[in-house]
């Protein structure tokens, strides 16, 4: 068996800093990373812009979720009631938690290994292939950090976070997983609903039994960070 990466992205979006045409070159160069450091790994694109992404226009299965009805259903309704000033938090929460539960729920195939990673971030030389692989039965992520946020949100629960732009978990905590982000969309929902926030992040650190985690110092992941314009390497 081999490993899956799925690459979560937007490419078309009101939200966000980066321009479509970069946010095009930097998942091209999301791809190519995951070609060098994951050699003979499965890649599928899971996007959550506002229109369709071409299937030409990556060398990998694109799977759009623009008319999803459940997913645009939420989206909507949190976009045309909120008054919150940053109303992006929410609605990436919101796309990204719910697209990766409904690919996860319906995925085929077999892998051995399931990597998420964030599309415009690319592995580098420090990204180690075999940690992951050896990790048997376990969620591999980054340390978790502080919270780096002050939310008026009972929802958080936790000071404490996961950097969600580049993890795996062996194949078999398929269900485990999607178990966790029901939990974590039932909470974004809530928050979408009580003027509350609540981000993937915080969720998963919440929900993911710690028991099945083995967490590592450095993942080998870089990009930008739009709202900064800085280089992150994680």
């Amino acid at each position: 068996m081999t490993s899956l990466f799925i690459v979560t992205s937007a490419i078309h979006t009101d939200y966000g800093e980066c321009v479509t045409k970069d946010r095009i070159e930097q998942t091209r160069e999301t791809l190519e990373s995951i070609k060098t450091h994951a050699p003979d790994s499965s890649v599928v694109i899971i996007d959550g812009g506002n229109k369709s992404v071409d299937n030409d226009m990556f060398d990998c299965e694109v799977i759009n979720y623009a008319n999803h009805e459940e997913i645009q259903y939420h989206l909507h309704e949190f976009l045309t009631t909120c008054d919150d000033i940053n109303p992006g938090i929410i609605a990436k929460a919101i796309l990204e938690i719910m697209k990766i539960e409904e690919y996860l729920k319906n995925m085929t195939g077999s892998y051995e290994r399931i990597f998420k990673i964030s599309g415009r971030y690319k592995l580098n030389s420090k990204f180690n292939y075999s940690t992951h692989l050896e990790a048997k039965d376990k969620v591999v992520i980054l340390q978790p950090r502080l919270s780096d946020c002050i939310y008026r949100s009972d929802v958080k629960a936790t000071m404490m976070q996961y950097m969600t732009r580049c993890w795996s978990f062996d194949s078999s905590l398929l269900s485990e997983i999607i178990q966790t982000f029901g939990k974590m969309k039932k909470d974004v929902l809530y928050a979408s609903k009580t003027r509350k926030q609540a981000d993937i992040e915080h969720l998963l650190y919440k929900h993911l039994k710690k028991k099945i985690v083995k967490t590592i110092g450095v993942m080998g992941v870089e990009g930008y960070w739009a709202p900064a314009g800085v280089l992150i390497k994680e």
